[in-house]
């Protein structure tokens, strides 16, 4: 377990400085992380941590990046290895990155292989740039819980009736699993749980839409209605199905993620790059993220590059403050 954990605190380390990386020039690069280049040597392909690709004029350009967060400062050693590579896959430039920084001769021999050394800090609240200042985000995530689950068999000739849930013939037991693929159509072969419906309803019809945020959850019913070739297990025997109806309480709650708590990181060499960023990440959600970053000695609001991932254009969203 320990393995595991240190191998995904490398890779997000890894993430960090390609996310750094992609935004300290967002135009006309592709940033990726990690990926594979083959070698000219072998043929086969080689993993790297990172790579830039972009063009100059109709020639393409590779850059691969590779970092290490450990505990010591990095020695010639893995420069020397990582100029080797350089050379084996035919990158134009490789930035080798530490969490701990370089020895003297470690920096000789990277100036001698065209190999750029980068160093990755924690920031101070109070070193941050007034730029990146902003005090809070707050990140808002949909919540639902299943209240009950009712079924009415199928009827001839009932049409376009719409029958309500106390017109039902039967309810599901409370502790029904809404994982386990319980409704089913023999004809289609298919097979599907209470789960699958709820997460159609909310592609069909977005329940969350007059949601209040921060509000008390709201009691919904869904009328889901089959022709007949749907069945479901019974203590009276298998019923063919004319409804469900999928009861949900629904709701949009907030997660507040202050400046105290984001991730504050300068990423710099001797002598030139100078780079401060500023991640806001959800702890409930993977990969939800806002971000600010700038060069250290800007004083232009232009020169601060936004970035993030988050569910555009839902419920699900953001607030800066």
């Amino acid at each position: 377990m320990g393995g595991r954990r240190r191998d995904q605190q490398w890779r997000e380390f890894e993430r960090l400085v390609a996310r750094i990386e992609a935004d300290a020039d967002p135009h006309g690069i592709v940033v990726k992380s990690p990926d594979r280049v083959r070698c000219k040597d072998t043929g086969r392909l080689r993993e790297v941590d990172a790579t830039i690709r972009s063009k100059i004029g109709s020639s393409d350009l590779l850059v691969t990046i590779e970092c290490r967060d450990r505990a010591k400062v990095q020695d010639v050693t893995w420069i020397e290895q990582l100029a080797s590579k350089k050379q084996a896959i035919g990158a134009a430039l490789t930035i080798a990155v530490s969490s701990r920084g370089f020895s003297s001769d470690a920096e000789k021999v990277a100036a001698r292989h065209g190999i750029m050394l980068r160093q990755t800090k924690e920031l101070a609240l109070s070193d941050l740039s007034p730029l990146l200042g902003l005090d809070l985000v707050v990140f808002w995530h949909k919540g639902c819980s299943c209240t009950g689950v009712a079924v009415r068999s199928f009827r001839q000739g009932e049409g376009d009736t719409r029958p309500e849930v106390d017109e039902a013939d039967y309810f599901l037991p409370s502790d029904t699993d809404i994982f386990a693929e319980i409704f089913h159509d023999d004809a289609e072969g298919t097979r599907w749980s209470i789960n699958s419906i709820w997460l159609e309803v909310q592609e069909s019809l977005d329940p969350y839409a007059e949601i209040e945020k921060a509000a008390p959850a709201e009691l919904r019913t869904a009328r889901i209605h089959y022709p007949g070739t749907v069945s479901i297990e019974t203590p009276k025997g298998s019923m063919k199905l004319g409804h469900v109806f999928l009861g949900m309480a629904i709701w949009i709650e907030p997660e507040f993620v202050s400046i105290q708590d984001a991730q504050k990181t300068h990423y710099s060499n001797k002598g030139g790059v100078s780079i401060q960023r500023v991640e806001f990440s959800s702890s409930r959600t993977k990969d939800w993220r806002i971000s600010l970053q700038t060069h250290s000695e800007a004083t232009d609001l232009a020169d601060v590059r936004v970035g993030g991932n988050w569910p555009r254009g839902q419920n699900q969203e953001r607030d800066d403050q």
